[in-house]
C-alpha cells in the first residue's frame, strides 16, 4: 500500500530523482536514493542497508513498489 500521507513534493521527488534510476545500476553511492524512495512510498524510516549484499534487494523492493504505484504517485504530483 502506498503511504497515504505522500505529499506533492515527495511525489515530485520520486518522479524527478528516483524514476530515472529505476532499472539502472545499483551502487553504494545511490542506495540512499532507493532507501529514501522506499521510505517515502511506504511511510517508513528504514536506514540504509549496512552491507552491499543487501543493496540489490532494497533496490528491487523500491522499484517494485514504485512500479505498482507510479500512476497514483503521478496523480498526487498533479493533484
Amino acid at each position: 500500500m502506498l503511504n497515504q500521507n505522500l505529499s506533492k513534493e515527495d511525489a515530485q521527488w520520486l518522479l524527478s530523482e528516483f524514476k530515472p534510476l529505476v532499472g539502472g545500476s545499483i551502487r553504494g553511492k545511490n542506495i540512499s536514493v532507493y532507501t529514501k524512495a522506499l521510505n517515502l512510498m511506504r511511510g517508513t524510516n528504514l536506514p540504509n542497508p549496512g552491507c552491499s549484499c543487501e543493496y540489490k534487494s532494497r533496490a528491487q523492493i523500491a522499484q517494485s513498489v514504485f512500479g505498482q504505484f507510479q500512476t497514483t504517485i503521478e496523480e498526487v504530483e498533479n493533484g
